[in-house]
């Protein structure tokens, strides 16, 4: 039962349901925000995609096979409409020329038609195909196993190719439009194919392989750009043993992308281009926070060095603050010194003098004791005044008149001559005794006043010892060195804080001109600005796509479920009750009333289902009255694992019937079934000679 067709709104109603979302923004607004990001939502218009193969020719040299090495050619004349490439053998070459076409129309052989034994096999590849109404003919030269160079020729008609022998790329009408290098082999069939088929590129968001997760459990990712080799799986169909409905990955729901397109959902390519740039701006703008943290790390680490040197100056500062010298306490300790020292010298002074008159005392008296010894005239004046100068004038009395008295007994103060005086040996005795009383007497004070004087210029030596001790400290405190060493601690922390602040972008603490310059030098050049409404149309943007698609998907689904289980009973699939293709991708199939995930069907089911979806999309297509999907399917052995031969024989038939049916699909399978050659006429049959190797 065929629902319904919604109504697709307009670009202008797009953009005015996005600003309504959107406060103060109007549709204008929208259409930049959109088109900045490389969006333009278009109305759809009625798809006509169509790819047909005319002609497959190959050549190329067999090896290392049991008994049939050597040079071969194949030439297959095709067209729309069902076609086997049939044998009654495996390992016939069946699945070899659907690899060799998949590698013309694909630009890269597609996988599941691969046998690594015989890709060296080929050396040239011709694929004379029409491609929306357009004549071209892909050849591929293989100088290296896998690796062809590509020449791409275009005709005014296809007749103008396909009258071309072989090889020959010349003729009326013909020309060669492209060519590339194995390395741009694929980028060429890609451009060509999304060009002619009005095709856009799918982006999609995918994590990168490898890449470490952040601290929410992300990982980075990448967008991932599906070209035409991914379209292909809705034409050459994932091996029966594949669990993914459609399409080489199930991430990002791939699949029902890939369904939404070839059933022309409206906007859907333009929806996952939203999500896209949303998932894009949110990644970089997450990248940004985790480098500004980065960032943020990395300066901790690379400035730690800086803050243990800062802290160690710091400390050294504090120690020698700690260590300042008392000078008050240095001043009056060498004051007290220097009286100290200034009393002992004086004592010393004092010793001193009094051990020269106590030396002169012991020198007088020994010399009264030699006159009296000597001379009667002495002994006549012994006892009496003995003056050192006169006593009238002070003159010194010297030597030569002490020496008069003694000799010519002249008194030595006033020249006069000395009475005679009798010797009286009593007296004599006495006024010995007497001097050498007086002798002893001075000797013993001269021995004391020395005695005095060595006591006194020891403590003299010691307080100048203790002086000059006193006096160094003030000297050592006054000379600067701890100044100095306080003044460049100090200046050390000035700096390394400054190489701190520069080093961090925090001016914090520094003067004011000092900060301010650390702010505007350490201050990001490019600041985001809040003010941006790019994100929130985007969001409502999405929102609005996602309502349409949403929307038109569970229409044409509704329909196309009801096909697939058709089509699936024809193919074989026992016991289908329903599926319910959703959003997701999911197919949500029951059997027999009950859940049935796609991965629990056989390998044959798993491939019927597929080939049910595709032709279920074709002919929802048709009944619409559009053509998205290219009508072309390459289908490789689907009952190589059938057991049934009946459920086998219906497979073939209903392959048959449908490509037969509908003049708008081409399929082409391989298969070693009898009932090929029952459904399948010999025109419409590529096999070799009695039916065994194809080449």
């Amino acid at each position: 039962m065929t629902t319904e067709s919604l109504p697709v709104p307009s670009e202008a109603e797009l953009y005015e349901q996005i600003a309504a979302r959107v406060p103060s923004v109007g549709a204008e607004r929208v259409r930049d925000a959109l088109s900045a990001h490389g969006i333009q939502p278009t109305s759809p218009l009625p798809a006509r995609r169509q790819l047909v193969v005319h002609r497959l020719y190959c050549e190329g040299t067999k090896s290392d096979t049991d008994d049939n090495d050597g040079a071969f050619t194949r030439d297959m004349t095709l067209g729309p409409g069902p076609w086997a490439i049939a044998s009654t053998l495996n390992n016939a070459g069946k699945s070899s020329l659907l690899w060799a076409l998949s590698y013309a129309l694909r630009g890269d052989g597609f996988d599941a038609f691969k046998r690594p034994e015989t890709v060296g096999w080929f050396s040239y590849v011709r694929a004379d195909i029409e491609v929306a109404g357009v004549a071209a003919s892909i050849r591929l030269t293989f100088d290296k196993p896998g690796r062809p160079s590509c020449r791409l020729l275009s005709a005014d008609t296809l007749d103008h190719l396909t009258v071309l022998k072989g090889c020959q790329e010349t003729g009326p009408g013909v020309r060669v439009v492209a060519t590339a290098e194995p390395d741009g082999v694929k980028e060429l069939i890609d451009r060509f194919m999304l060009d002619r088929l009005g095709l856009r590129p799918l982006p999609l968001w995918a994590a990168e392989a490898g890449a470490p997760k952040d601290a929410d459990g992300n990982r980075d990712s990448a967008e991932q750009v599906h070209g035409w080799a991914s379209y292909f799986y809705a034409i050459a169909l994932n091996a029966g043993n594949s669990s993914i409905l459609l399409g080489p990955t199930s991430y990002n729901q791939l699949p029902v992308k890939l369904m939404q397109l070839f059933l022309d959902v409206p906007y859907a390519s333009e929806l996952t281009q939203i999500n896209t740039a949303r998932k894009k701006d949110t990644q970089e703008s997450n990248r940004v926070q985790r480098r500004v943290r980065e960032d943020t790390q990395a300066r901790e680490q690379q400035t730690e060095p800086l803050r243990r040197a800062l802290s160690a100056a710091k400390e050294k500062v504090a120690a020698l603050e700690a260590g300042q010298p008392d000078l008050t306490g240095l001043l009056a300790d060498v004051d007290a010194a220097a009286r100290r020292l200034a009393h002992d010298q004086a004592a010393l002074q004092e010793a001193e003098e009094g051990s020269v008159l106590a030396r002169k005392a012991r020198l007088k008296d020994e010399r009264a004791v030699r006159r009296a010894e000597q001379s009667n005239a002495a002994r006549a004046l012994l006892g009496a005044l003995e003056p050192e100068s006169c006593p009238r004038c002070d003159h010194e009395i010297d030597d030569a008149r002490r020496t008069a008295e003694e000799n010519e007994h002249r008194c030595s103060v006033c020249a006069s001559p000395l009475p005679e005086v009798q010797d009286d040996p009593e007296a004599r005795a006495a006024l010995l005794s007497r001097l050498e009383a007086r002798v002893n007497a001075s000797r013993t004070a001269e021995d004391t006043a020395r005695q005095a004087v060595e006591t006194t210029r020891a403590a003299c030596h010691n307080s100048r010892v203790a002086y000059e001790l006193a006096n160094a400290r003030l000297t050592t405190a006054r000379s600067g060195s701890w100044y100095s060493r306080l003044d460049s601690a100090r200046e050390a922390v000035y700096q390394l804080r400054g190489a701190l602040a520069v080093a961090t972008g925090n001016g914090t603490g520094l003067p004011e001109v000092v900060g301010d310059y650390v702010t505007a030098t350490t201050s990001l050049a490019d600041v985001e600005d809040d003010s941006d409404d790019s994100d929130a149309i985007l969001e409502a943007a999405a929102e609005v796509l996602s309502k349409v698609v949403a929307d038109h998907s569970k229409a044409l689904f509704t329909d196309l479920n009801d096909e697939i289980v058709s089509i699936a009973h024809d193919l074989g699939v026992a016991n289908l009750t329903s599926v319910d293709l959703n959003l997701a991708g999911h197919l949500n199939a029951c059997k027999t009333g009950k859940k049935h995930p796609f991965a629990a069907f056989s390998p044959t089911d798993r491939l019927r289902m597929r080939i049910a979806a595709i032709v279920g999309m074709i002919k929802v297509g048709r009944q619409r009255g559009i053509m998205s999907h290219p009508g072309l399917l390459l289908i490789d052995a689907p009952t190589a694992e059938e057991l049934s031969h009946e459920n086998a024989r219906q497979c073939i038939k209903t392959l048959y019937e449908t490509a037969a049916d509908d003049p708008g699909i081409q399929i082409v399978i391989t298969s070693i079934d009898d009932a090929v050659w029952e459904f399948f006429p010999e025109d419409r049959t590529v096999t070799g000679s009695d039916k065994r190797q194809l080449f």
